[in-house]
């Protein structure tokens, strides 16, 4: 099901699974297959292998399609004969300091053209309450599937405070922004997963899952070993029941159908 915002609510985000399900719906991130694989075998390939892999849905990713890509109707139309959900995620911040962002309505427009269930968008720098037209951003939002802001890989949008201010203000303004919450970003930031998840919470209505691994002093993201997933299931208490959740890391090997299916099945039933 599918559930649109109002301005005077916090975003409702669909389980995409029937409600007396037991797993929660899990997805897969374009962004989990090398990028030469997506080229070199397509589109209509890479997402008939997450129908056969069971995935719920895919979250396409705007800045993997191909440079002038324009045919969102179609791409969706693909999505929905193989029973895929979508999620758009586009690449533009949120916020540019004084302003959101000026591509938004471009993106919602897109999205809708794809029949994604919601939009997926980094927060950027949020410049604080009394500095946002919230009723402005409300209007834009209004008949647009449910705006998600993702905690990534930067201070400004990337620590606890800052997401917890632009959220908890929107609440306040009665605007309907709720938020993606990728476990491993926050290891980039130095911020404590288990704390950001007991205070965001309330506001979480998607998750990216992927494990952390660090070598030479730098870190990516991996596939998340047996201490990874145990530590994702205490997470989880702190956030709401049957989360939809997206493989976001790399998904590498000759039966990548196969590959995805393992993966998908560990992370449906946390």
């Amino acid at each position: 099901m599918s559930i649109l915002p109002s301005c005077s609510q916090m975003v409702s985000f669909p389980l995409l699974l029937p409600d007396d399900s037991n797993a929660s719906a899990t997805l897969v991130a374009i962004s989990a297959y090398d990028q030469s694989v997506v080229s070199a075998r397509g589109y209509s390939t890479i997402l008939s292998w997450l129908n056969l892999a069971g995935a719920d849905g895919v979250e396409i990713r705007r800045e993997l399609l191909p440079v002038g890509f324009e045919d969102f109707i179609g791409l969706g139309r693909t999505c929905a004969d193989l029973d895929l959900a979508v999620i758009y995620s586009a690449p533009e911040r949120l916020w540019e300091v004084d302003r959101f962002a000026e591509n938004l309505d471009k993106q919602i427009v897109e999205a809708a053209d794809l029949g994604a269930v919601a939009i997926k968008v980094p927060m950027g720098h949020y410049p604080g309450e009394n500095q946002v037209d919230w009723v402005a951003l409300s209007q834009c939002l209004t008949a647009a599937p449910p705006l998600l802001i993702e905690n990534d890989q930067t201070p400004e949008g990337g620590t606890l405070e800052p997401l917890a201010a632009c959220l908890e203000d929107a609440l306040s303004a009665g605007c309907p922004l709720g938020m993606t919450f990728d476990i491993g970003n926050w290891l980039w930031t130095g911020t404590d997963p288990l704390k950001a998840a007991r205070r965001l919470g309330p506001f979480v209505r998607y998750l990216h899952c992927k494990g952390v691994m660090s070598g030479h002093e730098l870190l990516k993201a991996s596939i998340p070993d047996e201490q990874e997933l145990s530590a994702l299931r205490s997470l989880l208490t702190y956030l709401p029941a049957q989360l939809p959740r997206a493989i976001e890391y790399p998904l590498k090997g000759e039966n990548l159908a196969a590959i995805t299916a393992e993966q998908l099945a560990r992370l449906r039933h946390l």
